[in-house]
């Protein structure tokens, strides 16, 4: 495929989950020798230097060909690198059927996993509760249920009077 670009997605196992080709975790391209990424934060395509590769590329079997089509759909539909999960004080008030707080979000790319969570204010910040629930960072750490985007949206309308919360329009526009 001398001359065109090939493309991948990269999966595999994680401390908090199992990513699939369904659901990558990244999205890899190659020219050549070259490589590239999506940042899933910026949304733009990143090169990879090749001293770097070792550190950024997934292992070669977590990486996985797709043709260019499935990737133009990957990076059009970036919600499939996003997982949402409804945040709850902790598992007893999940149980007993008290409402979530919020909801948490994970965006893992390449060069950084970023973790948030929708706040009061209408923003997404910041936060350590997945990472406490997932990797046990925390021995009081909240309940998470994960949810899909359109769920995830749901309940932002519904906790907060909000609309379109969990679409990446802005992320997007600055990868313009």
């Amino acid at each position: 495929m001398v001359g065109q670009h090939e493309y991948f997605v990269g999966s595999g196992p994680t401390a908090m989950a199992l990513y699939t080709e369904e659901r990558p975790s990244s999205l890899w391209r190659r020219f050549d020798e070259q490589w590239e990424y999506l940042s899933l934060l910026d949304w733009s395509w990143k090169t990879v230097e090749a001293e770097r590769e070792a550190w950024f590329l997934p292992r070669a079997e977590d990486l996985h060909p797709v043709s260019a089509h499935r990737a133009a759909a990957l990076e059009a539909d970036r919600q499939v690198f996003v997982r949402y999960w409804a945040r709850y004080v902790d598992e007893e008030d999940w149980r007993d059927g008290e409402p979530p707080s919020t909801v948490v979000r994970r965006r893992r790319s390449p060069e950084c996993v970023l973790d948030e969570s929708f706040r009061r204010r209408g923003v997404w910040g910041r936060t350590l509760a997945i990472l406490d629930v997932h990797e046990g960072r925390s021995s009081d750490w909240p309940h998470l249920v994960e949810l899909t985007a359109k769920e995830a949206d749901a309940l932002l309308h519904e906790l907060f009077g909000v609309t379109g919360a969990t679409g990446l329009w802005a992320e997007q526009e600055q990868g313009k």
